[in-house]
């Protein structure tokens, strides 16, 4: 396969382009419901980024499927993103060292009941 069709496999897999960008970030777990507390702060940087998810360098070995909130900044100042996120792969670089694919979670804007002026009217 050449590397035309390589690189045109992996865009459609990962759901968009790929930014090779370093930007700082820090990251913690969300618990399950039984646990009464979040874990601490992690500081690391992104590696690539995307519209739809990033990969970065964790000391923190997440497994897939855990849900993690996500900051992440520019120059210290302006927030690229700041929302929840879902581990979609895990590599072991080093016993201290991962690298973490996750695909961000996009809240969802809340539903609000009409306005009685906006309901049909029946007689």
């Amino acid at each position: 396969m050449s590397k035309v069709c390589q690189h045109i496999s992996l865009v459609d897999r990962r759901h968009g382009m790929r930014a090779s960008r370093i930007l700082a970030l820090r990251h913690r777990l969300i618990p399950p419901r039984n646990l009464a507390h979040f874990s601490e702060w992690s500081f690391s940087s992104t590696k690539d980024m995307s519209y739809s998810g990033l990969l970065f360098l964790s000391s923190r070995p997440y497994h897939l499927g855990d849900i993690i909130e996500l900051q992440v900044v520019m120059s210290g100042v302006i927030d690229i993103y700041n929302g929840r996120a879902e581990v979609t792969r895990v590599h072991e670089i080093s016993a201290v060292a991962f690298d973490i694919g996750v695909r961000f979670i996009l809240a969802r804007p809340a539903v609000r009941p009409a306005k009685m002026h906006l309901k049909e009217i029946k007689p």
